[in-house]
């Protein structure tokens, strides 16, 4: 009987050698899944600019909404006097931070405790999300839930007219630019979407065509533009003395009988790499 043990050994080895296994290790199918190909993770282009931006909603009468913030922020040197007016008019208030941000952001963001509060979670609920723009490329974001019917006054040179839509929906069309190294120009239009989701024609880059999309009510008296540097942030929200304004449509609503108002907060990450535009 032993003299068969040196041929169970060569036999053995060759067994293993081959890849088989005299026991199995596992069921196969967990196997095959372990060794499953995936899709590679999508990353944005190098020439993409980055953009964190918040959506911070508080107590429409919280005094970090007031002075506290409007004393740290700059709200002159960020717009032209005249596009500003314009936009007061309509019930905008927009600011410019630095890329140190001062306290009342801080808190806003939940950066530090809100020391006027016994609650520290009263800013919240607060959504933020990370867009990257290639630049000369427009993107939608919308500023509020939609109303499914509402009033607003508009001033233009004209002066203030009431107009009344449906289903509407608040929305900022942004497009970036580089100007330099480090710098970028942000253009924010408001616009109000309303009416039907239907099929309309739409001018797009490659001529007219048919779109899903509602009315668009576009102001271009208000638009604004924004120049910072990286880590800069800039600050949107509602002035708190124009009930039915458009800033109060984007930026206030009741709230089970409580009034809250939503801060727009952008914040530049990363300006992207590629050819600058002057």
């Amino acid at each position: 009987m032993y003299r068969w043990l040196p041929t169970l050994a060569v036999l053995l080895a060759l067994l293993i050698s081959g890849g088989c296994s005299l026991f199995p290790s596992g069921d196969p199918v967990k196997s095959v899944q372990l060794h499953r190909p995936s899709l590679p993770p999508i990353h944005a282009s190098r020439e993409a600019i980055q953009l964190e931006v918040f959506f911070v909603d508080r107590p429409a009468d919280d005094p970090l909404l007031g002075q506290t913030l409007w004393r740290e922020v700059d709200q002159i040197a960020a717009i032209p006097a005249e596009t500003r007016e314009i936009l007061h008019k309509n019930g905008f208030q927009i600011g410019h931070s630095g890329s140190s941000p001062p306290q009342a952001i801080q808190t806003l963001l939940g950066l530090v405790a809100d020391a006027g509060s016994s609650d520290n979670t009263s800013g919240k609920p607060m959504v933020g999300l990370r867009k990257a723009l290639p630049p000369g490329i427009e993107t939608e974001l919308q500023a509020s839930d939609a109303r499914e019917r509402c009033r607003v006054y508009i001033t233009d040179t004209t002066g203030e007219k009431p107009y009344e839509f449906d289903n509407a929906r608040c929305v900022f069309r942004m497009k970036s630019a580089r100007l330099r190294d480090g710098w970028i120009k942000i253009d924010f239009q408001p616009e109000i979407h309303h009416g039907e989701l239907k099929a309309r024609h739409t001018p797009t880059d490659e001529g007219w065509t048919y779109q899903n999309r509602q009315k668009i009510d576009v102001r271009n008296a208000q638009q604004f533009s924004l120049t910072m540097n990286v880590g800069e942030i800039a600050v949107i929200t509602a002035t708190n003395d124009q009930p039915e304004s458009m800033g109060d449509l984007f930026f206030r609503r009741d709230d089970d009988g409580g009034m809250k108002q939503r801060l727009l907060i952008v914040r530049v990450a990363d300006c992207g790499k590629g050819a600058t535009t002057y």
